[in-house]
């Protein structure tokens, strides 16, 4: 479903291969090898400014997160359905001022993954041919011809070749001319690298995060948590899967460059940053209240379970205390809930009640269209319009009587008007 990814990225591989090999010289092997990295260095310039881009939009949100949280209390407390509207307008127009749109961070990462993904499936194809590696032709993959797949599978890096890989069969190494330990020793720095970059990448990325971290969302604390196990985990996929899964010599190789450039990147692109869009000291108060006040509130909810769970262990050492000391439970959990809705009760009551306004408003606008179309479908049969006019007439007052329209036109003279003539004669 996604080959049509392999077209550019096999055009970029061979465009390097041709200019290294038939016009400086190099050897094919070689040549081949360096592709690989010309087409990492290749894909990475070109999402470079999106990357920039989207370093830039988030910190200028970040930056802008006081004046938000300052309008959001602006008009938690109203009622009315315009409140919604109102914020949203005044939302947009802060973004406009500073040059910030919410859509510009999600523009690398719809560049990044089909990219991504294109290399991935041209590597693969080029190291584990579906036609076997014993093959003398091979499907074309994309711009790559099957002679430039057998050129590349028999290219060799220091004696090793490119498509070999640790947990292949013995039987396969030695129809590549090659050993397991010559494949594992050659490797194993590379993969070692490539951990120890990804490493130094998160540790940057969970630095970066926490220094700008969302104190008030308890979801963005709980990614956080996740980033910093996922920093002990993710390092270790490249040595497991390099050395026990199928992964070729080439994809090795890969990872080493395109982890040293992400990680060189991702230092460089924050040093810049810092300096062009430095953190506001203005956002460095509102970070640090509001962290504290996250603090103190997470001390007190940690306070209160602690002598839930001394209370437990008590019940363990004086059964004939459990119930009593189980009601102390129960107040303690049912004091602090209250405590907490406390502090919110009245913005959530009052964000139900313009919910409800909002509600309203959309049924009434459904209703006046509805009644509009009825109108207009009898208008073009040629009928009375039998839909009254004051709930889609904005000019009729409410509780104003209806008046009548029977031939003559609003204030022309009625049935009744005739007859009372009629008896003045």
């Amino acid at each position: 479903m996604l080959d049509f990814l392999i077209y550019p990225v096999s055009g970029v591989m061979k465009l390097w291969h041709i200019a290294l090999h038939s016009w400086i010289g190099l050897d094919d092997s070689l040549a081949w090898l360096l592709s690989l990295f010309g087409l990492i260095v290749t894909v990475r310039l070109i999402i470079l400014p999106f990357a920039w881009a989207q370093y830039r939009s988030n910190r200028i949100f970040i930056n802008l997160r006081p004046k938000l949280r300052l309008l959001t209390e602006k008009y938690e407390l109203r009622t009315d359905a315009e409140a919604e509207d109102e914020l949203s307008a005044k939302r947009k127009e802060l973004y406009k001022e500073h040059h910030y749109s919410p859509a510009g961070g999600c523009v690398p990462a719809l560049i990044q993954l089909p990219v991504f993904i294109g290399l991935y499936q041209v590597l693969i194809k080029m190291a584990r041919p579906t036609d076997g590696l014993d093959s003398t032709q091979h499907q074309p993959i994309g711009f790559l011809t099957s002679t430039d797949v057998e050129a590349f599978l028999h290219g060799r890096i220091n004696g090793v070749p490119m498509p070999a890989y640790p947990a292949m069969s013995t039987e396969q190494l030695a129809g590549l001319d090659t050993t397991r330990d010559t494949v594992f020793h050659f490797v194993l720095p590379f993969l070692i690298a490539a951990a120890v970059f990804t490493t130094i990448n998160m540790l940057v990325s969970i630095y970066r995060s926490q220094i700008t971290l969302d104190h008030e969302s308890a979801a963005a604390r709980r990614i956080q948590k996740f980033m910093v196990m996922l920093a002990v985990v993710i390092p270790v996929f490249p040595l497991g899967f390099g050395l026990a899964g199928p992964a070729p010599a080439a994809i090795a190789l890969y990872w080493f460059a395109g982890n040293l450039w992400t990680m060189c990147q991702t230092i460089i692109l924050n040093l810049v940053l810092d300096r062009k869009h430095p953190l506001t000291d203005e956002f460095t108060a509102f970070r640090d209240e509001t962290k504290r006040r996250v603090r103190d509130q997470l001390h007190e909810d940690r306070a209160v379970r602690r002598g839930i769970r001394r209370r437990r262990a008590l019940m363990l050492l004086t059964p004939h205390r459990i119930g009593q000391l189980h009601r102390m439970n129960v107040d303690a959990r049912t004091a602090r809930k209250a405590e907490v809705d406390a502090l919110t009760a009245e913005k959530r009551e009052a964000k139900k009640k313009r919910r409800e306004a909002s509600q309203e408003r959309t049924r009434e606008k459904m209703r006046r269209k509805r009644e509009e179309k009825i109108r207009k479908k009898q208008r073009r049969a040629g009928e009375q319009p039998s839909v009254p006019t004051d709930a889609a007439d904005p000019t009729t007052a409410p509780g104003k009587p209806e008046q009548h329209d029977n031939g003559a036109g609003n204030g022309g003279p009625t049935d009744t008007d005739h007859r009372d003539g009629d008896q003045m004669e």
